[in-house]
């Protein structure tokens, strides 16, 4: 069919000129037809294969069920999650209201950093040397604890255990922002035998020509520094997004999260005149920081229903 398509329309540009134009949209849009005759094709036999498969599952508990129906009444579970600037970790406590509704509280540790941070590794690092890999140009670690409180809706819950249950959710409360001084090792001297003398040091207006300095940054501090000298920045967390449980009608939790979350956080400081001013968090020296973060994330919940 393709190749009749194609000798037909050469032919009608040499017989007419005007066709060109013609000729030159089936150039561009050919591949795209083509593969979208592939995706036609895959699309097909998935659904004809889940179809087969669904036919051949033992059928329990098909009759359909109310928002009276309640399986479960509490769930507990443990979050590993992933979003766009760093990772976190998640204790969840629900109370199933009904099979369509479910009321959460989540308490959730995270790392926030900015969107310019680049790990680089130090040259000092070759052989059997110590140094490590470095972000350049950072001042802080940032943090957050927030404490969720939120509601799942169902949007498809199929009544039989094999099943998976489609919801949406939504959650806020209240978010704590921590700052951990981030610390590089400088070197400031080197002996006689070619060994270097270095120091763990946080950035300061005063050592900034080291700090700053690629060729005296023998690398990264270990993460142990820097905790006795945090500061805080209390904010808000929001989020919101799907839930997809294949293990819905059993005892155990097993469900990824999709979402969007937005985090604000501010801080008071003190400016150069001794007053207190409202401070963005200070994660680089150089780049612009905010109060607003924004994350897509992904979560693995796993835990326990009774």
């Amino acid at each position: 069919m393709v190749a009749l398509l194609r000798r037909l329309v050469v032919m009608n540009i040499k017989m007419y000129p005007r066709f060109t134009f013609t000729y030159n949209l089936y150039l561009n849009f050919m591949p795209l037809f083509k593969l979208s005759q592939y995706i036609l094709f895959t699309l097909v036999c998935l659904m004809a294969g889940l179809h087969v498969l669904q036919a051949q599952e033992p059928q329990v508990g098909t009759t359909p069920l109310t928002a009276d129906d309640i399986v479960f009444k509490r769930e507990f579970s443990i979050g590993l999650k992933a979003h766009t600037h760093g990772y976190g970790l998640s204790v969840n406590r629900v109370r199933i209201e009904n099979i369509f509704k479910k009321k959460t509280l989540e308490i959730e540790v995270s790392n926030i950093k900015h969107p310019k941070e680049r790990r680089q590794q130090s040259p000092f690092a070759s052989g059997r040397n110590s140094a490590r890999g470095y972000v350049y140009g950072k001042q802080n670690s940032f943090y957050q604890v927030s404490v969720n409180f939120g509601t799942t809706r169902t949007i498809s819950n199929k009544g039989q255990r094999n099943g998976v249950q489609v919801a949406w959710f939504y959650s806020y409360g209240p978010s704590l922002g921590i700052t951990k001084p981030y610390y590089l090792e400088l070197i400031y001297d080197v002996t006689e035998t070619g060994q270097f003398v270095t120091r763990n040091e946080k950035y300061t207006p005063e050592n900034a020509s080291w700090f700053l300095n690629e060729g005296l940054i023998y690398g990264a501090s270990g993460i142990t520094y820097g905790w006795d000298d945090v500061n805080f920045f209390p904010g808000l967390q929001v989020k919101g997004g799907f839930n997809f449980d294949w293990a819905n009608f059993y005892k155990m939790v097993k469900a990824i999260e999709i979402g969007f979350m937005v985090n604000v956080h501010a801080g008071l400081v003190k400016n150069d005149e001794g007053n207190l001013r409202i401070s963005r968090v200070p994660i680089m020296i150089e780049d612009d920081n905010s109060f607003l973060f924004t994350n897509l994330y992904l979560r693995l919940n796993l835990g326990k229903r009774w």
